[in-house]
């Protein structure tokens, strides 16, 4: 499937925010039980299933986000990279040294 730098690039941003938010928010929740558990205090357990649930969801996402990243990466690879001579655009000639 080709894709037009426009639509990777698209992809690429939306890839990136899927994976930003889905950390952000394991690592909210993770520092919340965490923080709570060392300083001894306990949470209510709506307020513990609701964080659980939390990393539960955000788990799928950042999976998701990282797979395709990777196959994209993977794709865009195989993929000749765009030269000077394969966009038209002439080299610039050099200049002969005088002796």
């Amino acid at each position: 499937m080709k894709q037009t730098v426009k639509q990777a690039e698209k992809l690429e941003k939306i890839l990136n925010w899927l994976m930003g938010i889905s950390i952000a928010l394991m690592g909210i929740s993770s520092t919340i039980m965490s923080v709570a558990g060392l300083a001894g205090f306990a949470l209510p357990p709506v307020l513990l299933r609701v964080l659980g649930v939390v990393n539960l969801l955000a788990l799928p996402v950042l999976v998701y986000s990282t797979v395709k990243k990777v196959l994209h990466a993977r794709e865009a690879a195989k993929q000749p990279a765009k030269t000077a001579a394969t966009n038209g655009v002439k080299k610039p000639k050099k200049k002969k040294k005088k002796k």
